[in-house]
């Protein structure tokens, strides 16, 4: 990358910072967006410092190093992706149609918010603690899309079957997502098509005969 492409896309220097309760978000949020605006190889803790108006050190206190942060910053995005998203539709007394609406948010956020879903959902980890923070935020995060399919799917319905229905709806919506920002002329598709096609798999999924 250019330093002329850089200076376009790097914000400008906050400044010094005072130390506060409050450095741990600023240098994810500082992170989230240099992250996103120039790739997680290009960017530094050095510069996330001069950016937040902290010190390096200020901010091992709180992340030990780029990988830590990065993997805390998925943590934080993955909930944004889910939590965040489900509570918003809380209020659709349709289960049916609070599953449709969070697909089709999940999507639009996906396709705004590229370089977070890749952050989010396509960055694995090998550390064991960061892995079961990931899984900590992941349980409430199926268990809405469980309860969700329970109450949209005919009663008495098994649970072996809405497992089966949940990791199907999870397989589109990621599928879909991975399709559109990675290679969308490729696969010929577009965002409006992309949420079509999930209608017409949604119905199929909540319908059983």
């Amino acid at each position: 990358m250019s330093k002329a492409a850089k200076r376009r896309i790097l914000p400008a220097v906050r400044p010094a910072f005072k130390a506060g309760a409050d450095l741990r978000d600023q240098v994810l949020d500082a992170a989230s967006r240099l992250f996103a605006e120039g790739g997680y190889e290009n960017v530094s803790m050095r510069r996330i410092a001069e950016i937040v108006g902290c010190s390096q050190m200020a901010m091992y206190r709180h992340f030990p190093d780029k990988d830590g942060l990065m993997q805390q910053l998925c943590i934080d995005l993955y909930e944004q992706f889910t939590l965040k998203l489900h509570r918003k539709f809380d209020q659709i007394e349709d289960p049916r149609e609070r599953i449709r609406e969070a697909v089709r948010q999940f999507i639009t956020l996906s396709v705004k918010n590229p370089h977070h879903y890749r952050l989010a959902f396509l960055t694995p980890s090998a550390d064991a603690r960061q892995q079961q923070l990931r899984a900590k935020v992941a349980d409430p995060a199926l268990a809405y899309y469980r309860e969700t399919l329970r109450l949209a799917l005919p009663p008495r319905t098994p649970d072996s079957l809405i497992t089966e229905r949940l990791h199907q709806l999870l397989a589109c919506q990621h599928g879909m997502a991975v399709l559109l920002i990675t290679h969308p002329d490729v696969y010929k598709i577009t965002k409006e098509a992309a949420l079509h096609e999930l209608e017409v798999v949604l119905d199929r999924l909540l319908t059983i005969r």
